[in-house]
């Protein structure tokens, strides 16, 4: 995987890095953090697109962008106690702020995962400046994508475009709530496509985000990205800075893969995540050389798994993948977002090239057992440990040699990560135990007292032993 760029010393995410995220802490009178706000030059733009064009895109979509804040408790990190291995736990509030879009007339609402993902309380405020409860359906942090349903009708969503069709150099609005100044308008251009910054968490992250120069500050997280039709090209994310403010990069979620999303979490209470079963590498940039433009675009194929999708379409180790469904794939995040705009079962056609000769072919995609029919799976949502907990596929038992597993997702607020685990860590063991449940490892981890020793896997694929002494 590529670097983004030099400049990139850290992706902070926008709606909680520098704003949005305030912890009460027990401590009386911590002093408020300013912000600073700088008078700039009065820019005048003498050849905008079609003169009036971004005011006519900013009022369509202003109407459909919200306003979010979240309230909720979480544990306390580490402290004396826990430096001596002792878990003692700490509450402090919070308070975090962003954005969402209107995504239905019938109340669901989209925003980022790491907005509200400590939330036990969620207020939405409209343009017309009514303000809601909402209820989180649904969220999956490998998308960072959660999706919220206020009481109302009749409301105002957003036209989706199909961002597929997206053009690097369009020009797009953000939308959003930065530094709470409600319903900001800046304005830029499409500057890439596919950008993987290797931020998500989860146990398949999915980065194929669109990077743009329109001015995206921390609380614009889950605002809208829009065209100059005023329709939704994509759901504000995260920003590349050295200082948590913007300078000159930020990233979107494109909305064919939110459509899916927020279909899959209404349907399935899951994100049906879709599988090609092979291992690509980016062409060598050492052949560049030597090589003809024809010969450097797609992927190369490294490994096909046995018996999956497309070892049964006929590809083969060295073919030289080219597009799916038409749409050319040039990079691992482009077949990254190819295969989110799909599902366990669909049909999809393959271009390839092998020995300079090219072929098509049919693939039937597969879940993460390996099957082609839908995933049902048990998802336990954890107030307790402050996560969901998943049991793992077949396919990642057979990889790990053991019975069965649990995975953490979308962390939150709880006994989880008060003792340190982390987004996509694979319970195994509790004191040599294998779980039957996600509800008796819940269980387990409420009542165990004294040592502890948890076997598990990390994100990173390594069997660890973690030592704790509970009290």
């Amino acid at each position: 995987m590529r670097r983004l760029l030099p400049l990139v010393v850290g992706v902070v995410s926008a709606g909680v890095a520098g704003t949005g995220v305030y912890l009460f802490l027990r401590e009386k009178g911590s002093p408020a953090v300013p912000v600073t706000v700088v008078p700039l030059r009065q820019i005048r733009l003498d050849e905008t697109p079609g003169g009036t064009a971004f005011i006519e895109a900013a009022r369509k979509a202003t109407p459909a962008v919200v306003f979010i804040r979240a309230y909720g408790e979480r544990l306390a990190g580490d402290d004396f106690w826990s430096y001596w291995g002792l878990w003692l736990p700490r509450t402090q509030r919070i308070y975090s702020a962003g954005s969402g879009v209107v995504w239905s007339r019938d109340g669901y609402i989209v925003t980022n995962f790491h907005v509200v993902k400590d939330a036990t309380r969620i207020l939405v405020t409209f343009a017309d400046k009514r303000t809601l409860e909402a209820e989180l359906v649904g969220a999956d942090a490998g998308v960072d994508i959660a999706l919220l349903k206020v009481k109302a009708t009749n409301l105002s969503p957003l036209l989706p475009a199909n961002s597929d069709s997206v053009q690097i150099g369009e020009w797009v609005l953000a939308i959003g709530n930065p530094y709470n100044l409600t319903y900001t308008v800046t304005a830029g251009i499409i500057s890439a496509r596919g950008r993987n910054l290797n931020l998500l968490q989860g146990s398949l992250p999915l980065e194929s985000f669109l990077q743009t120069d329109a001015a995206i500050n921390p609380g614009n997280s889950g605002g809208a990205l829009v065209n100059l039709k005023g329709q939704l090209v994509g759901i504000n994310t995260a920003i590349a800075s050295r200082t948590g403010s913007y300078v000159g990069y930020g990233f979107a979620i494109p909305v064919n893969i939110v459509r899916k999303v927020v279909e899959d979490l209404k349907s399935y209470g899951i994100v049906q995540r879709a599988f090609l079963d092979i291992e690509t590498l980016d062409l060598a940039e050492e052949k560049i050389g030597d090589a003809s433009p024809e010969e450097l675009q797609g992927l190369y194929v490294g490994r096909v798994y046995p018996g999956g999708a497309a070892d049964k379409a006929g590809l083969r180790t060295g073919d030289i993948l080219l597009a799916i469904e038409d749409m050319p794939v040039q990079t691992q995040a482009e077949l990254l977002e190819r295969l989110a705009q799909h599902r366990p079962g669909d049909k999809v056609k393959l271009l390839y090239r092998r020995q300079g000769k090219l072929y098509e072919t049919m693939a039937v995609l597969t879940n993460e057992d390996g099957e082609t029919k839908l995933l049902r799976r048990e998802i336990y949502r954890s107030e307790a440990l402050g996560a969901d907990i998943v049991p793992i596929s077949a396919r990642e038992a057979e990889k790990w040699g053991v019975r069965r597993g649990f995975r953490i997702q979308n962390l939150r607020s709880g006994i989880l990560s008060q003792m340190g685990l982390s987004e996509g860590f694979i319970l195994l063991k509790l004191n040599g135990y294998t779980p039957e449940s996600p509800k008796e490892l819940e269980e387990l981890l409420q009542k165990v007292r004294g040592r502890l020793v948890i076997e598990g896997i990390d994100a990173q694929g390594r069997q660890v032993y973690l030592t704790f002494t509970m009290r």
